[in-house]
């Protein structure tokens, strides 16, 4: 798969399915105003303005054919990939959306994947240890105007 850009090895993908039916696409421009209103639902999650989406892929999470989670990535380094944000609505969490958008990411990415995470944030790295990511470092006071440690976990792309 070398030399391919990262969104054209995602869009030769099938649409992925898991069991619990949910789809994970490319987020289209017209899908910007179910991600504002997961952002604003998980204030937990960064609150990006709707255009810094466009300069990287974005993944869109769907059950039942409503947005349910969404995923902005982007491909660092040849060999390295980067989590830039996630967000799982709360009506659906627990449900398999956050393991499907982590999936689809190691799919399209291409070596060692990185993400950060509020330490606070017990039941996100719960979902990620699950996942297989494991602890790669802490960035001091990165959350909150300093007064939050983030962890830095990384998984290798299939």
């Amino acid at each position: 798969m070398g030399g391919e850009s990262t969104a054209g090895r995602f869009n030769k993908l099938d649409v992925l399915k898991d069991h619990n039916s949910i789809l994970v696409r490319p987020a289209q421009e017209r899908d910007f105003a179910a991600i504002s209103h997961m952002q604003y639902r998980c204030p937990e999650t960064a609150q990006w303005p709707l255009g810094d989406y466009s300069g990287y892929p974005l993944l869109l999470a769907l059950v039942e054919n409503k947005p349910a989670g969404f995923c902005s990535w982007r491909q660092s380094a040849a060999d390295e990939a980067e989590i830039l944000n996630i967000a799982v609505d709360p009506d659906y969490r627990r449900r398999g959306v956050g393991a499907a958008l982590l999936d689809a990411v190691c799919q399209a990415a291409q070596g060692a994947i990185f993400l950060e995470v509020a330490e606070t944030n017990a039941p996100a790295i719960a979902l990620y240890r699950r996942q297989g990511w494991v602890d790669a470092g802490v960035r001091e006071g990165y959350y909150s105007q300093g007064t939050v440690n983030a962890v830095v976990m990384k998984k290798r792309s299939w």
